[in-house]
Parts: C-alpha cells; structure tokens; sequence
C-alpha cells in the first residue's frame, strides 16, 4: 500500500514538473516580459488610455511572479490577457508566431450563430452545422470566458470575428483552460436538429491554411476584368448600372498606380452612373493605396456623385479599410452598406512590430492615432444596414450585395420618373 502511494506521489510530481516551464525557460521568459514592458511604454502612442498605469504594472508582477507555476502555453495566454488589456486591436500578441496546431474548422458568425463553413475533408459532414459549446462550455459562456484574451479586438464585432479564429487554436485552448491538452477537445454541434458532440484532433497550421468556405458567391454572376492588380477586382454590372470594384486586400502602392490608367479607361467606356467598393472581409494594408485609388477615380464625372457612391462593410473590414471606408465617406461623399465595421474609427492604429529577444514571437504595438470621426462611437455604422442571411450565404447568394443593387435599380427608376 505505502509502496503504491509513494508511486503515485511520485508520478504526480514529474508529471507536474513536465507540465510547468523549467528553469531555464522562466528566465527567458521572465526576459521576454520585461522586453515586452518597455517595448509597450516606450512605443505605444498612449498605453495607459483604457487601463490604469498601476494596473498594467500589477499584471506585469503577478505574470512575472506565476511563472514557475505556469506552462507554455499558459505563460502566452497571460501575455495575450496583458496586450488586449491595452485596448486596441493593433497592439497583439500573435500566438500562431510560435509553434502551434489548430482545430480543423472554419466559423462564421450569422447572428448568433457560429456555423462552420470549411472543415477538413473527415468533418465535411459538419459544414452548414451550428457551434453550440466547446468542452462543455455554451457559445455565450465561452465568450464571456474568453473576452480578456482575445487578441485583434477593437470593439464587439472585431471581438466576435477574432473569437471564431482563436477557438480553433489548440494551445490557445489549453493555455486559458477550456481544454485539456493542445491536441484534443470537444465540439458540440447542432445539425438538422440533431446534436453532435466529438473529440476532435488538432492538425498543422498548413492543413487549417487551406480551409476557408465551401460556399462561394454564385450570385449575383460576376465577371471580372484582368487589370492584373492583386486584392483588387473590377466588373460591370450593366444590369445595374454599376461598377462594382471587389477591394479585398491592398497591393503594392506602385502596382495600383500603374493599372490607374487601365481602370479608368475601362468604367469610362461602361458610362456607368454608379460605383460600388467592396471592403468586406479587408483585414487592412497601406491606407494610402485605397487614397491613391480614390484619387484615380474621382475625375470620372459620369457617376452620380451626389447619391451613387457606396462602400460595403462588416466586422472584417479593421485596419486600413476601415479607414478608407470613413474617408470615402468623406471625400467620395458615399453611403456605407452593410453591417459595422471591426474596427474603431477613434482609437490607435498603425503598428510597430517586434520579436521578443529568446521565444522569437511576434508581437505588434499601436504607434499612430486617427480620429476619422469627431463624436464617439466604436465602428463605423452603415447608412443602409444590409446583412446576407445564412440561408443566402448557404445558397451561394452574397445578400447584402444583392441588396444593395436593388436599391440602386428602385433610385434610379425614381429618378427617371422625376426627369
């Protein structure tokens, strides 16, 4: 019996002794933190404006005290649990800068919802289900438990658009607690009415690269022209009378430069009147690239400046397009379409980005501030809110698109009537 008891001490003791860092590793990482620190104090524009100076050194302490009670993964989430502290989006922790495994899903918010929209080939069977808990915990408790270390957050809606990402990071998981390990947990799932619950392996970062949606935009059927500009497509909905430009990510600054001509050229033959730029699901760039855009269209006297310019968002459109939204607002006089942005249009922005001298992860901090709108708010509201229901997006319908070009048929039939 004694015999058996001192085994089982003894097992429990290295297994505790493998599971926290070594100490060596607290030492680097006690570095790290301190790197970290005066990292954020010397090169945050204003680190101490949503938290309190004595409450970010109190963090520091407690984090730096934990350490040899703390795994890896533990000690990241802590770093995460400090950043988001700061109270931008564009000061991070970037987790997946490490050796890391995600579980093989994609997530999409539809209301309340969290669908999946992409799985690996042995979970296909899930796609188009419901998210309803992960280890137990319900959707809005997991929210709830996992708000302060959720990096990449600006306001609620970037908040729920990072969420979706970081519940399918394994050591993400294991480090705030929800789950046992970084290789296993368990997803519940609603489909067809029916409950599902599995454990589910966690694969390499190259496996859930390649996921995205199995549901493409079949409608409206949009040809593109090849003006040979990546992140940026343009198409004429003549049916519509429209120039529709799908702005999803930023090229070089020079690359649009050169294809000005070309995209000039190609609406002023069309002798469109109205002009639709697409910001949805833009994580950001050079904001001067969208300028430089806004610059090469705006001699194009054929649109109607006074009520045909729009520009779609949602809680992907943060960064960079966030701020091009605001400013075509502005500067093109155009209505925003859609739902509001994930990014605050009042808050630091730009970033500064850093190594941590021994763990090598990459971290970012905030160095500029914008103020894209005098009276306070969090996003950028739509004028015309539009959203594209699951039932569309299933079908492949892009709802919120469709939405929009029926109200510019009903304008311009009005405005035919009046003439």
């Amino acid at each position: 019996m004694k015999q058996r008891l001192f085994l089982i001490i003894y097992l429990l003791f290295f297994s505790y002794k493998a599971y926290t860092l070594e100490t060596e590793e607290v030492s680097l990482w006690k570095e790290d933190i301190q790197q970290l620190q005066k990292l954020i104090e010397t090169h945050h524009i204003d680190p101490f404006v949503n938290i309190d100076k004595y409450e970010f050194y109190e963090q520091i302490h407690n984090l730096l005290k934990s350490l040899p009670d703390m795994n890896e993964a533990e000690v990241e989430v802590g770093i995460m649990r400090l950043m988001r502290s700061i109270g931008d989006g564009h000061t991070f922790y970037n987790m997946m800068s490490g050796p890391h495994r995600h579980y093989p899903f994609r997530f999409k918010y539809f209301v309340d919802k969290l669908k999946v929209v992409d799985s690996i080939a042995k979970y296909s069977f899930l796609q188009g289900a419901e998210l309803t808990a992960v280890n137990g915990y319900s959707i809005p408790k997991l929210e709830q438990q996992l708000a302060p270390f959720v990096n990449y957050v600006d306001n609620p809606y970037s908040f729920r658009f990072s969420f979706s990402l970081h519940i399918t990071l394994a050591k993400f998981l294991y480090g705030t607690g929800i789950s046992d390990g970084q290789d296993e947990v368990t997803y519940q799932f609603l489909k067809d009415g029916r409950s599902i619950s599995m454990k589910v392996h966690s694969v390499p970062m190259e496996k859930f690269g390649g996921l995205n949606t199995q549901y493409p935009v079949l409608v409206p059927d949009i040809n593109y022209f090849n003006i040979d500009l990546s992140g940026i497509r343009l198409a004429l909905l003549g049916k519509y009378d429209a120039v529709y430009v799908d702005f999803d990510s930023y090229p070089d600054f020079s690359d649009l430069q050169e294809q000005c001509e070309n995209i000039v050229d190609i609406i002023r033959g069309s002798r469109v009147q109205n002009l639709v730029i697409d910001f949805r699901d833009n994580h950001g760039g050079d904001f001067y690239v969208g300028l430089a855009l806004s610059s090469c269209i705006q001699n194009l006297d054929q649109f109607d400046w006074r009520n045909g310019i729009y520009v779609m968002i949602d809680e992907g459109t943060q960064s960079a397009a966030m701020s091009n939204a605001a400013q075509y607002q502005q500067i093109l006089n155009a209505n925003l379409v859609g739902t509001p942005t994930g990014a605050d249009p009042n808050i630091a922005s730009e970033t500064n980005r850093f190594k941590l001298k021994n763990s090598k992860r990459e971290i970012s901090i905030a160095k500029r501030y914008y103020r894209f709108i005098q009276s306070p708010t969090d996003a950028l509201y739509p004028d015309f809110p539009m959203t594209t229901s699951w039932r569309d997006y299933k079908q492949g319908r892009d709802g919120a698109l469709l939405q929009l070009l029926n109200h510019i048929q009903e304008k311009d039939r009005e405005n035919q009537v009046k003439s």
